[in-house]
């Protein structure tokens, strides 16, 4: 019988305390999202599992200016298990420590972006990208129907509709992970 996800930020904790070092303090509360902190270097790692699409975010940022950030993310083989929350519970982490360690050290050695002062709201700014391209998206997609029903070639619209969909995927994970994890309190109604 599987575990419950509750137990899930105990495994995943030991797994990244013992990839950062004691150079780290470890949370003092075991929960979504995790947070270890790196005093000396004004530094904060944050984890915390994507639920939606089923991966690990890992958030660097400044204990001073938390909206100086870096993002990175890992993405499991979830093969055996019903979601990401059952492979945190149950999955084999020591197997996936290596991988885990380069993301996380990588992640640790970058420098921290310089602060933005021009625009204040970094989520709003890509609320605004995240709508153009939206708005691109249907006026396209509109094209390219209308193109189907003309009896026109549609294969140079289909492409375009592909990447512009890409370039919109991108956006809305950059809002989420601006925005951060979900309010626990709405996190298992996704």
């Amino acid at each position: 019988m599987p575990r419950p996800a509750a137990h899930a930020p105990e495994r995943f904790i030991a797994i990244v305390g013992q990839i950062v070092g004691s150079q780290w303090s470890a949370p003092s509360a075991p929960n979504w999202p995790v947070n270890f902190t790196r005093t000396a270097a004004d530094l904060a790692l944050t984890v915390y599992p994507d639920r939606k699409n089923s991966r690990i975010i890992f958030t660097t940022a400044s204990l001073a200016a938390p909206d100086r950030r870096c993002h990175a993310k890992y993405t499991p083989d979830l093969a055996g298990h019903d979601d990401i929350d059952a492979w945190l519970a149950d999955g084999d982490l020591d197997a996936v420590a290596d991988a885990l360690g380069v993301v996380v050290r990588r992640l640790v050695d970058q420098p921290l972006p310089e602060p933005v002062a021009p625009h204040p709201d970094p989520v709003g700014r890509e609320l605004d990208q995240l709508a153009q391209r939206a708005q691109e998206l249907a006026r396209l997609t509109a094209q390219f129907a209308a193109g189907l029903i003309r009896g026109e070639p549609v294969a140079d619209k289909a492409g375009r509709i592909t990447h512009l969909a890409q370039l919109t995927e991108q956006s809305a994970t950059r809002v989420d992970e601006l925005r951060g994890p979900a309010p626990a309190s709405t996190a298992g109604r996704l």
